[in-house]
């Protein structure tokens, strides 16, 4: 369970009450949703986007009577999965905003035409990567990059802006989509008796947890950690036992921006409010290591009571100081909500569609 990204769903869900709130975004008008957990598995992704397109309702939790069709999608979190979901969503003329993929793949409009997204695409982290690099002359570097196409092509940009630069790179390493120990020791084994001190490593913060927990285990010291956005300001890796061998990393984090009320708004979330939230259950199990079930398969867990206090070392939950992933979630959701305001408010006879007209409100299509 990863409750930063819980947190980002929670982000969503406080972006849409806000604006069914307020009167100066679709008056008259209540945007629905239903959040899907893809796991940060491709095929999960697929099958998530297969029941929205089929309309899946789940028995505890009716949609609202009169609810409209699906006009959009906020998602994904790994490139990986946004290019099947992307895919499968094509045909349908359904626009997906993402929040944090960043693959430079993604940017081709004829393979991913109703595709948007509110962080920048690779191409330009490579281009300050290689920047970095020539700045503090470091010109024998190693790679090491996660089994999906976000790493791909993370490198393969990488390695085209090095061209000619004089930087040259020791070493490629992939970490294995199913994560292999003895796969990773290699990698370990690579980076630590190569006479490069320097890696960029292109990964998700999924796949690397454990790949850190085995380099730590070997107490290999003295290497100079460049991160991708996709993990630099990951809460997780901030824990003292980290820094001993992550102190002194450098990336470039995506923006960030203040989300009003968000920090509030997490503390409200709690398994006595929502009791049967199986996703809150697994916060809560997340957090303090507890069970609020008398299952016997938890039985070797302390009990929950569901309403201990968030504590400062919740960062992975509770770190709103300085939202990044969860500001671009809310950007998102207040683009999606914006241009819905702008159709339905549309000048007659100076439309976008054909011969200047207006969409029909009563009958919305997502491609409009």
């Amino acid at each position: 369970f990863d409750p930063r990204a819980f947190r980002w769903a929670l982000t969503m869900k406080l972006a849409v009450e806000e604006i069914n709130s307020r009167a100066d975004i679709l008056p008259n008008y209540s945007l629905g949703y239903k959040i899907f957990d893809s796991c940060a598995y491709p095929l999960t992704g697929q099958r998530s986007a297969v029941a929205v397109l089929n309309g899946a309702i789940e028995q505890e939790s009716p949609m609202c009577e009169g609810a409209g069709p699906l006009l959009a999608i906020i998602g994904e979190s790994g490139s990986a999965q946004t290019i099947v979901v992307s895919r499968i969503l094509r045909p349908f003329g359904i626009p997906m905003i993402s929040y944090f993929s960043s693959c430079a793949c993604l940017s081709d409009r004829r393979e991913f035409p109703t595709f948007f997204r509110v962080i920048p695409s690779d191409a330009y982290q490579v281009k300050a990567i290689a920047k970095l690099l020539l700045h503090f002359k470091w010109t024998w570097v190693g790679v090491v990059r996660g089994d999906h196409e976000y790493g791909r092509f993370a490198l393969q940009g990488l390695l085209k802006e090095l061209e000619g630069t004089g930087v040259c790179v020791a070493y490629q390493e992939m970490i294995p989509l199913l994560y292999e120990r003895q796969r990773a020791l290699e990698i370990i084994r690579i980076m630590s008796h190569s006479t490069a001190r320097v890696v960029v490593v292109f990964s998700a913060e999924g796949e690397l947890t454990p790949f850190l927990r085995d380099y730590m285990e070997q107490n290999v010291t003295g290497i100079q950690w460049i991160a991708s956005e996709a993990w630099v300001t990951a809460s997780v890796f901030t824990g003292s036992e980290y820094y001993p061998f992550l102190g002194g990393t450098i990336g470039f984090g995506i923006r960030q921006g203040q989300i009003p009320g968000l920090r509030e708004y997490l503390t409200t979330v709690n398994p006595e409010r929502y009791p049967s939230n199986a996703l809150v259950h697994e916060l809560w199990g997340a957090l303090y290591g507890c069970s609020l079930s008398s299952s016997s398969l938890d039985s070797h867990l302390p009990t929950c009571t569901g309403r201990e206090t968030l504590r400062v070392q919740h960062s992975a939950y509770f770190n709103t100081s300085s939202p990044r992933i969860s500001y671009n979630v809310y950007k998102g959701v207040y683009a999606i909500a914006h241009s819905l305001h702008n159709l339905i408010h549309c000048t007659p006879r100076k439309g976008p569609f054909s011969n200047s007209t207006c969409a029909n409100v009563r009958n919305v299509y997502p491609w409009q």
